[in-house]
């Protein structure tokens, strides 16, 4: 009997580390494929709406749209519908696209023969960096937006997956996907916010080693074109970059275009410069991979430049409380608030990448301090 239970216990335990095994194999080859899709290009894309069409339908129109936001936009990713005529001019103008999965021709769940149909056709494009399967409140649909996640993975193992929620919410769902996005318009909404809806996307990449993702918005309420705006949109995308950010939309083409004659208004001019601003490290970023860590100085002012609450002459930025740079840390703030995010980059080297905190007082003085301000050190 005893060599018997000695038996069953041997064999027990090498079906458990065979069990193991084939786990760890099917992660790694997982991994594997993320890795091999996931784009080498940090991506700021253009969008006027999902779920419809509502890009140019004429095609000389939609040309000279894309030509606008590659040349003065200095965007280089659309969002849309999917047509081999507009996939076609995005890469004439070394754009690329953003397939969306929410229209009714190949909705990702409401029309399965459509969208599977499309992604056969799609595997390997080079002119497509990714597909967007959902940007909004979801409730209690999370394990319905997980499988649409998985279903477009093994339609199209090729391009990268885009999804999005609101805040925080349910997000953990969303954690099969390349990239984690979501949408709070804080500028708007409660710019206090901003760092804590950072950081739980971030913890939600690292936990399957996927990509940040954000839907930014620009609006005349975030002060005067040229100026507050423009300041306000930088900061956003700065500070997302320091956690981790490597692709994001701007919420809506309608705001910064005019779709009918094709000519960005003031709010578009902006975003052309805070484009232009981040394009010189548009391959840097992607090789960062997400942050290690994320520091922060105390500040002094709040982010709109002016007195900090309750008469304080110091704090530490609300979502970054227990954040602060360590002592024995090997970068020491000397001067400056900022926030600090720690990477290893793709050849295992230390990199950190600074963000200001203080909106109007810049993310430098000049292009060239700029540069030098976030500088991958």
């Amino acid at each position: 009997m005893r060599a018997i239970e000695k038996f069953e216990t041997c064999l027990a335990t090498v079906i458990a580390i065979l069990v193991m095994q084939m786990v760890h194999a099917e992660e790694f080859k997982v991994n594997a494929e993320k890795a091999k899709r996931r784009p080498k290009v940090f991506y700021s894309v253009f969008n006027n709406g999902y779920a419809g069409d509502n890009l140019p339908k004429d095609i000389s129109q939609f040309d000279k749209m894309t030509k606008t936001l590659s040349e003065q936009g200095n965007f280089n990713a659309i969002m849309g519908m999917y047509t081999a005529e507009r996939l076609e001019i995005c890469r004439k103008y070394g754009m690329k696209m953003m397939v969306d999965l929410l229209v009714a021709d190949h909705h990702v769940y409401k029309n399965t023969k459509g969208y599977q149909a499309l992604l056969k056709k799609l595997q390997g494009n080079e002119t497509v960096f990714a597909y967007h399967v959902w940007a909004d409140k979801f409730g209690k649909m999370g394990a319905g937006r997980a499988r649409d996640i998985n279903n477009v993975h093994q339609w199209d193992p090729t391009h990268a997956t885009y999804i999005g929620t609101y805040r925080n919410g349910g997000i953990r769902h969303l954690a099969g996907s390349d990239y984690i996005s979501y949408y709070d318009f804080h500028w708007k909404r409660g710019p206090d916010g901003n760092f804590p809806h950072l950081l739980s996307a971030l913890r939600t990449a690292q936990s399957d080693d996927g990509r940040v993702g954000r839907y930014f918005a620009t609006d005349p309420s975030f002060g005067r074109t040229g100026e507050g705006n423009y300041r306000r949109s930088l900061y956003s995308l700065n500070t997302s970059i320091a956690c981790g950010l490597k692709a994001c939309m701007w919420f809506i083409g309608s705001r910064i275009m005019n779709m009918n004659t094709q000519e960005l208004n003031g709010l578009g001019k902006d975003l052309g410069r805070v484009n232009a601003w981040v394009m010189p490290m548009k391959h840097e970023i992607p090789k960062l991979g997400n942050p290690v860590a994320v520091y922060s100085t105390p500040i002094t002012k709040s982010l709109k430049n002016r007195a900090l609450p309750g008469e304080k002459t110091e704090m530490m930025p609300p979502g970054l409380s227990n954040n602060a740079i360590p002592k024995d840390f090997w970068v020491q703030a000397d001067s400056g608030e900022f926030a600090m995010g720690v990477f290893k980059d793709d050849e295992g080297r230390d990199a950190i990448y600074l963000a200001n905190h203080n909106t109007y007082a810049g993310q430098g003085e000049t292009e060239d301090q700029q540069w030098q301000e976030t500088e991958l050190l």
